[in-house]
């Protein structure tokens, strides 16, 4: 509880903070633009073989560009840099990067100790198709159970075809977020495969949480602090579901200021103390919840079937548009739209993203895959961009958008305008710039979830933004879908399979001139894929000659075809097709249960021998694996082309110190455990 103890803002912070709020009440116009100079717009360009070269806009500069990059996203240090570029250049080539490799880069414009900018950047030379595949749990308003339960099997469907094993979870309006959240946390605790995920759709219970006001530990997230505003004590903050392994407290906190009493936050009412994440972020969370937006004519329940309609239009390709992005900067005294600025250059690069143009009469007029703007706010208008009833027309068209000024990132309140884009045309938005967002890997095929979790985990290894102090904060949140992509390939479909000659035949119709293929086979029980061929198919067809045993199974095939990106190439991956077959072979299933073992001496010294005998129907690679009694391996040797017959494996000197253990010999898909003693 330290973050509790810390000292009330002096008068001096709050004459600062008042001057701040006045500025974002009423705009600031300068000539600079401080938004486009934080920021280093990087771009990537994958070569023929292999590398890539990180370019960013040329400019005469005085200092140099540090080169930093992580070796992989776990890393949370840039260590050295790896380059330092003078400033008269505006390029680097990193020629260590393989293909089928992406790394992320932090490039430092800076003259001696100033930093004068910053860019990120996550770059690839045809980044491989991931090779494992996520879990996601749907945490439904339980008031669409039977009215939109076509929309939401559709959506499953769309999911369990991109890979994703679903866990689906429905929540009453009136449960408490204490009692949702134990549910979620079971669920996870309960998962061999632990969801990544958490996608709430409606009006799920909304977590309050925070002490923001100029007697707490941070003010408001736009500043509104006491006699300027009023948005104070606890926000909305779906960021309590993400963090899995804090903990959340209401003992403490009594504020009582805020203009609206859903902000009052006192000890025992089910709203949270904690202003900041009280660990990290584990899930990715996202809601679309349209709850009370009456200015679009509808009820949650139409608004939340249109989005989940448009949701699969748009990632069975079915949707398409234009790739460019624009920028509405009404705060230029601000750094705000630093978040549009450096995620655009990577998304879209710097010549398909647009500063002057105006953000609400553009994209009535032709869609934008990207938008940003700010300005003046209140919780239903936005000044220079519109109010929430400048969305309701339905020409408007954009898929992603980000929006900051005061007020509208509170968004559970009528009519809010942070929802009012995807309760019209768009998928997803956010509060961009209060913190600084970042969701530049999506150029690189990730989900926009990622960036959602990213943010709320980032407490300085990013630049922030300086923001009023709203990094790391509970009130971090996106309205839509968190697994949306960027980039969306048609789905497969009509993916045949027969079994003839003592193999499996795979058929499927092309896609479009340019796709490859990647076919798996399926564990349906864990939803596992197993990849039956190194790189990608160009043919339409399949042998599998590994099915020996007989016995029904379920094959996927993909499309993937290579991207080029403002940050490189990387394959993209399109929804399965599955097909399901009966395989005839000479040696049936049941076959795996006869493989047995004679493993002798048992018990043993540490000093014996231990010979492991077995027959065999097929030539098998063997592996063979120690645990402990808690489940933990702690040996494991593997010998290969033992052949069909009587085989022996001895282990000359026990691997393992006296103990009980369990031992486990596998050939093929049998397995075969036995007690292990172990004696001195």
């Amino acid at each position: 509880m330290i973050w509790f103890k810390q000292k009330k803002l002096d008068n001096f912070m709050k004459k600062t903070l008042l001057l701040l709020f006045i500025l974002i009440a009423f705009n600031v116009y300068t000539k600079a633009q401080v938004a486009k100079e934080q920021v280093l717009r990087v771009e990537a360009l994958a070569l023929e073989n292999d590398g890539i070269t990180l370019t960013w806009p040329a400019i005469s500069y005085a200092g140099v560009f540090d080169i930093y990059k992580r070796a992989n996203q776990t890393i949370l240090s840039w260590g050295s840099p790896i380059a330092s570029v003078a400033g008269n250049q505006n390029s680097y080539t990193d020629n260590t990067v393989k293909k089928g490799e992406a790394f992320e880069y932090q490039i430092v414009k800076r003259q001696g100790s100033t930093v004068d900018a910053l860019g990120y950047i996550y770059a690839g030379n045809a980044l491989a198709e991931p090779k494992s595949f996520s879990g996601i749990i749907l945490l439904i308003d339980s008031n669409y159970i039977t009215p939109l339960q076509s929309e939401i099997d559709v959506l499953k469907q769309d999911l369990i075809s991109e890979s994703y094993n679903v866990y689906t979870m429905y929540a009453g309006r009136k449960e408490s977020p204490i009692e949702v959240k134990k549910r979620i946390a079971s669920l996870y605790q309960s998962t061999t495969k632990k969801p990544e995920c958490l996608f709430i759709i409606g009006h799920a219970p909304v977590p309050y949480s925070g002490f923001y006001s100029s007697e707490g530990p941070t003010p408001p997230p736009d500043g509104h602090i006491e006699g300027s505003g009023n948005h104070t004590g606890a926000w909305p903050a779906d960021a309590y579901y993400a963090v899995l392994d804090g903990e959340f407290t209401d003992e403490f906190v009594t504020c009582t200021t805020g203009a609206q009493a859903r902000h009052h936050n006192i000890p025992g009412d089910g709203k949270f103390d904690q202003s900041k994440l009280s660990a990290e972020a584990t899930l990715e969370v996202g809601r679309v919840d349209f709850f009370s937006m009456p200015a679009f004519n509808s009820n949650d329940t139409m608004l939340t079937k249109k989005y989940l309609q448009r949701n699969h239009a748009w990632r069975t390709a079915q949707w398409k548009v234009t790739e460019r992005a624009l920028i509405d900067n009404n705060f230029t005294g601000f750094n705000l739209a630093s978040t549009g600025y450096a995620n655009f250059a990577a998304l879209m690069g710097s010549d398909s993203t647009f500063d002057n143009r105006d953000y609400m009469s553009s994209q009535k007029n032709g869609g934008y895959l990207w938008s940003y703007g700010c300005g003046a706010g209140s919780y239903t208008s936005c000044n220079g961009i519109g109010n929430t009833n400048s969305f309701v027309n339905d020409s408007f068209e954009n898929v992603f958008t980000i929006l900051a000024g005061s007020f509208f990132g509170d968004w559970d309140i009528q009519n809010n305008f942070l929802k009012a884009p995807i309760a019209s045309k768009s998928l997803a938005s956010f509060w961009g710039g209060i913190p600084k967002w970042y969701v530049h890997h999506m150029a690189m095929g990730e989900r926009i979830g990622k960036g959602v979790k990213i943010t709320q985990n980032n407490n300085g290894f990013y630049f922030t933004g300086n923001f009023n102090s709203s990094a790391n904060s509970m009130h971090i949140a996106l309205m839509g879908d968190p697994t949306l992509k960027m980039r969306n390939l048609e789905p497969m479909q009509n993916l045949s399979a027969t079994s003839d000659a003592k193999k499996v035949f795979l058929h499927w119709p092309r896609v479009n001139a340019t796709s490859e293929y990647a076919v798996y086979v399926v564990d349906s029980v864990n939803n596992t894929y197993s990849k039956l061929h190194d790189g990608t198919l160009t043919d339409t067809f399949f042998v599998d000659n590994n099915n020996h045993y007989s016995g029904q199974y379920l094959y996927a095939v993909k499309a993937i075809q290579l991207e080029k990106t403002a940050s490189g190439t990387f394959y993209n991956t399109g929804a399965a097709a599955f097909a399901r077959v009966n395989h005839v072979n000479s040696i049936s299933k049941e076959s795996e249960n006869t493989f047995s073992c004679k493993v002798f001496p048992n018990p043993l010294s540490g000093q014996e021998s231990l010979s492991i005998a077995f027959n065999l129907n097929q030539s098998s690679p063997i592996k063979v694996q120690i645990y402990d009694m808690q489940g933990r391996q702690i040996w494991f040797s593997q010998y290969e082309d033992k052949k069909v017959g009587t085989n022996e494996i001895v282990i000359e000197k026990m691997p393992v110190p006296a103990g009980i253990y369990f031992l486990q010999v596998q050939a093929a898909s049998s397995q075969f455990v036995q007690k292990l003693v172990v004696a001195n």
